[in-house]
């Protein structure tokens, strides 16, 4: 049975820290869907803290709102807004149609429901990672002065550095640059998992770029999880950078990407395989949109 002895709900982000900071550091954790959370006690993964500091009444941490930094637009997603949020909110389904795709296949709806994006980038794990990497988004944090900003690949290469260990900084929200669409853009995510949606993927990919008429790849950016920490394969994204498409580049391709992506053998899947799924659905994405390019016009959707 869970028990914790008590449950605090500030009403703002320095309200919360001010509680943290009469606290130790194992006597308590932030939460507002506590989804995975709620997996990791039950399952006797983590031990549950004598203290649940909830985030959920913190009104801009449940706001998805676009605002305008240094002349650029941006969407900003609060932390605890909610998978289910995500999927409907129609700045994301207009800019960020990767996103959608993923958080629709993340669990079931009941847990969508109240599991939140801030939630699923903590996990480190979480599949929506992938699609924020390509999209170079930004982590905004409260370090109890003030607003700091990280990117997301900064953050999770330090994390993996320091043995995973959190700091006290709470998680505001996720920032990324709106573009405007145009009709060489193309845009993917892919996702398997072990069933079709309620266990943990065992690799989920992402890209985005431009392919224009003649074949030409230009500004690609591609992650992958699946591996310790999501990450992109900056190695492959450079070496795709201004190529034109051919049978032999998506070859060279597959070898760039199977040697790039890190990953290692679990339960479910050996080292081997992951590599090899992960470098098929990267290539046959950028191979679909090449075969659209040739029939007049490319993609330019969301495939999963």
């Amino acid at each position: 049975m869970i028990a914790t002895k008590k449950i605090w709900r500030p009403n703002n982000v320095k309200e919360a820290w001010q509680i943290q900071q009469t606290l130790q550091p194992n006597e308590y954790c932030y939460v507002s869907g506590g989804t995975w959370l709620r997996t990791q006690w039950e399952a006797g993964l983590k031990k549950m803290p004598s203290n649940l500091i909830s985030l959920e009444l913190i009104q801009e941490m449940n706001e998805v709102r676009e605002r305008l930094s240094y002349g650029k637009r941006e969407i900003s997603i609060g932390s605890q807004v909610t998978l289910a949020n995500c999927i409907r909110h129609s700045l994301i389904t207009k800019h960020l149609s990767p996103l959608v795709e993923a958080c629709r296949q993340i669990a079931a709806p009941s847990i969508r429901n109240v599991a939140t994006i801030g939630g699923n980038i903590y996990t480190t794990a979480g599949d929506t990672i992938p699609v924020f990497l390509v999209h170079n988004a930004k982590l905004r944090w409260f370090n109890g002065e003030e607003i700091e900003t990280q990117l997301l690949e900064e953050w999770l290469i330090k994390l993996q550095a320091n043995g995973f260990q959190r700091d006290q900084r709470i998680l505001v929200d996720i920032v990324i640059e709106i573009e405007e669409p145009f009709n060489e853009q193309f845009t993917f995510f892919q996702k398997v998992g072990r069933r079709e949606t309620f266990t943990a993927s065992l690799i989920t990919v992402a890209g985005r770029g431009r392919m224009n008429h003649q074949g030409e790849v230009q500004d690609v950016f591609l992650a992958a999880s699946g591996g310790p920490i999501p990450l992109r394969l900056s190695n492959t994204e450079m070496e795709l950078q201004n190529k034109v498409c051919s049978m032999q580049l998506f070859q060279e391709a597959f070898s760039l990407i199977t040697n790039e992506y890190e990953t290692a053998s679990d339960p479910f899947a050996s080292e081997g395989y992951k590599k090899t799924m992960v470098a098929n659905l990267i290539v046959s994405e950028l191979f679909e949109q090449w075969e659209g390019n040739k029939e007049g016009g490319g993609t330019n959707v969301v495939r999963s």
